[in-house]
């Protein structure tokens, strides 16, 4: 990867998104060598469906392809199909992918979040016209697009009409990515355009959904890492969740610190007795 632009990164992160430079050119992106990789990754790790999906989407509507992993991805341009190859730094090529990229970004990074933690890599493939439902994820993730062209709607994190506290605390619980998106909020949203050779940073829990233009198939790397900041805040949210179960109302992470900290000091106090929270 040639050095970034790193400019707008450092004046959007942590908490904004947004779209900078990246060149990023490598053999192990071609899609015959991504159809290796997912013949060699656990099953569990390759996930693959319709394209053919509207921007709020139950998971559980969405049916499987009948097709193999390597079927799919040499159909992407025949079928309208949407796959993700998820953690594949477990292949020793595409870790040193991971790490080069990564350290790319870790001048913006680590001077404010600090270490860049559980670092993960991930590649999706899309059709044309495919669309990635509005989903939430709890990583930082600088996504890069290699081949095709798509867009990217992008929600503010901090918008809770869009994505309600209970959802936030349900996610990090165990609950599904996918969210509902009510069609009177839907131009909350900023939607970016992602050619070759453009990035877009986006902040741990902002909503998002993804749709590819153009005639040809979207090809795009995603480079994710979480902070300390980011692990507190999940955590912070998983208590909330079984605080809540009990009939109370926790404020939202970060409202209150010191109420945060008393929150983390029981939890670990009664999973140390209890050997679970």
């Amino acid at each position: 990867m040639d050095s970034p632009d790193l400019d707008l990164l450092a004046a959007a992160y942590p908490d904004r998104h947004a779209t900078f430079p990246v060149s990023l050119t490598h053999g192990a992106l071609t899609r015959s060598a991504l159809a290796d990789l997912a013949e060699a990754l656990p099953a569990e790790l390759v996930e693959y469906n319709s394209g053919a999906l509207p921007v709020a989407v139950d998971p559980q509507a969405v049916a499987p392809v009948p097709m193999t992993a390597r079927e799919a991805i040499m159909a992407m341009d025949s079928h309208n199909l949407w796959m993700t190859l998820r953690n594949i730094e477990r292949d020793a090529t595409y870790r040193a992918l991971l790490e080069e990229t990564l350290a790319g970004f870790a001048a913006v990074a680590a001077p404010s979040t600090g270490p860049m933690m559980d670092r993960q890599g991930f590649v999706f493939l899309s059709s044309p016209g495919a669309t990635t439902p509005f989903h939430i994820d709890e990583e930082h993730n600088v996504l890069i697009q290699i081949d095709g062209h798509k867009e990217m709607t992008i929600f503010s994190p901090a918008d809770r009409a869009v994505v309600p506290q209970e959802a936030l605390e349900d996610f990090h619980s165990g609950g599904h990515r996918n969210q509902p998106l009510p069609e009177a909020l839907a131009a909350r949203g900023e939607t970016i355009t992602l050619t070759p050779g453009q990035a877009v940073y986006v902040p741990p829990l902002a909503p998002h959904f993804v749709k590819v233009t153009g005639e040809t198939p979207s090809l795009s790397l995603s480079v994710t890492w979480r902070s300390a900041a980011s692990r507190r805040a999940c955590y912070l949210h998983q208590i909330n969740h079984t605080l809540r179960r009990y009939g109370a109302r926790p404020r939202f992470p970060g409202v209150a610190p010191i109420t945060d900290q008393l929150k983390i000091w029981g939890a670990s106090a009664t999973a140390r007795l209890t050997g679970r929270w």
